[in-house]
């Protein structure tokens, strides 16, 4: 017997097809969209916003796993 396959998008799949369609609408380039995100996260630091510091960059040894 043949397994019917769900046709229904998950919507927060939905969701992120909608974002990427409205930045690829509003920027030309990458580097315009990434001066952009820099900007914002400079305006909301003045702000007072916290941040997360990036993990670490992974080792050799981190890869093997």
């Amino acid at each position: 017997m043949k397994e019917k396959l769900d046709t229904r998008t998950d919507p927060i799949l939905e969701e992120c097809y909608r974002m990427k369609e409205a930045f690829a609408a509003k920027f030309n380039s990458m580097q315009e969209l990434y001066d952009y995100l820099v900007a914002e996260t400079a305006k909301n630091k003045a702000l007072g916003w916290k941040y997360a510091p990036p993990p670490p960059p992974r080792t050799e040894s981190d890869k093997k796993d």
